[in-house]
């Protein structure tokens, strides 16, 4: 039943010093950046809490967006608690016996459940910023299929901010095998602020896949994808880079639980240093474990190792997190996730260490035929240690009520 809000109104309780950290590009959420003297920058951990907002999209931390070609089933995953903060007006429709189909979205985050990206100048989110619209058309014919996929989202909106896209892909099956590929291109910013850098990465991808019942689904994918950063402000790095990732997968999947592997190559060159190589291994290691119907829990664990070549430097990132829906009732909703990440490079020269904790509940306080009164709880903590640089340590924790009264 389609529900429109009302009324919104919110209380935004600060209990300490909010001081999170962001990159210029504004891609990376809450990602350190190491700017060491005789090389790029280097992104030491990853935030993998919101990555699992978006599915497991980034569960290496790479320094550059990554789109992971796993099983939907462990990527494709939504957290059930932000579906209600967005109004979403969707449409369908096909043609040709339904052998060419479109689909359309528009979507809205309400005020004060929107997130905006911070910027030099400020807070500036407006109506605008906090809409998201993706349109797409597929095709099929016989064991072909393709498609055409658009997709633009303000610095407000809740999901994937700040982000816009563009592919085209195909898949052919034939039995238990399937071939995907796909070219594209993605961008931050998108609003072009001035005061902000611009990430564009276009990217070409292709992969196997092997899917037969009641066998683990085994897959491998090769991408290529450069780099470019553009509307460079005063005291942004500049980044151009060129990047290759060959990863291989096995996800198995079963009613109670699904349970996936991941491990990647990648070898970047940064062209603004004469096309230095860095070689990156990743190694991820997730599972959805459901042991009643009502909870969810997502653990995921990922051991990154950087080897620079031209500094001989070698940086080892381990990162951990665990994720938790629980659905009492239609009235009742809780959800926690933290998140623990270390970085150590061989010279001494990075010791850093990251540790996330947050936690919401929904909850239906009275329902009539006519209207819903709901109340929501957040909390959470970030703290960042630097074992190097102690003045560079943060500690942030922070709270937030929302009250709102929607129709049905």
């Amino acid at each position: 039943m389609k529900r429109s809000p009302l009324v919104s109104s919110l209380v935004v309780l600060l209990l300490g010093i909010v001081s999170q950290v962001w990159c210029s590009d504004g891609i990376l959420l809450n990602t350190q950046i190491s700017y060491r003297s005789s090389g790029f920058p280097t992104s030491q951990a990853g935030d993998l809490i919101s990555a699992q907002a978006e599915g497991f999209r980034t569960m290496g931390a790479s320094p550059v967006h990554r789109l992971f070609l796993m099983a939907p089933r462990l990527w494709g995953s939504t957290s059930g608690a932000e579906h209600p903060r967005i109004n979403r007006v969707p449409g369908t429709t096909t043609w040709f016996s339904g052998k060419l189909g479109t689909e359309a979205e528009v979507a809205y985050s309400p005020p004060g459940v929107s997130q905006p990206m911070p910027s030099m100048m400020g807070n500036t989110q407006t109506d605008a910023s906090a809409r998201m619209f993706r349109i797409g058309l597929t095709g099929s014919e016989g064991s072909l299929r393709y498609g055409v996929t658009f997709r633009h989202a303000g610095q407000g909106f809740l999901l994937a901010p700040d982000r816009a896209s563009r592919e085209i892909w195909s898949e052919w099956k034939t039995g238990s095998m399937t071939f995907r590929n796909a070219v594209g291109q993605t961008w931050n910013n998108v609003e072009g602020e001035a005061t902000r850098s611009r990430l564009e990465q276009t990217y070409g991808r292709v992969g196997l896949f092997l899917n037969r019942p009641l066998w683990p689904e085994l897959s491998v994918t090769y991408s290529r994808n450069s780099l470019n950063s553009v509307f460079e402000p005063i005291g942004a790095a500049p980044q151009r880079s060129s990047n290759h990732t060959i990863e291989g997968a096995v996800t198995l999947q079963r009613p109670g639980w699904d349970i996936g592997f991941a491990s990647s190559y990648i070898l970047m060159s940064d062209l603004l240093r004469g096309n230095t190589d860095s070689n990156i291994r990743s190694q991820t290691l997730s599972a959805i474990l459901r042991p009643i119907n009502t909870l969810t829990i997502t653990p995921i664990l990922t051991y990154r190792q950087e080897f620079q070549s031209w500094s001989g430097v070698r940086i080892d990132t381990p990162t951990a997190s665990l994720a938790l829906n629980y659905q009492q009732s239609s009235q009742l909703f809780f959800s926690a996730a933290s998140h623990y990440s270390s970085s150590r490079s061989s010279d001494g020269l990075i010791r850093n260490e990251n540790f996330k904790w947050r936690g919401a509940m929904d909850w239906s306080l009275y329902s009539s035929p006519e209207w819903v009164t709901k109340i929501g709880f957040e909390a959470g903590y970030n703290r960042v240690t630097n074992r190097v640089v102690r003045s560079a340590d943060t500690e942030d924790i922070s709270g937030l009520v929302r009250l709102g009264i929607v129709t049905r």
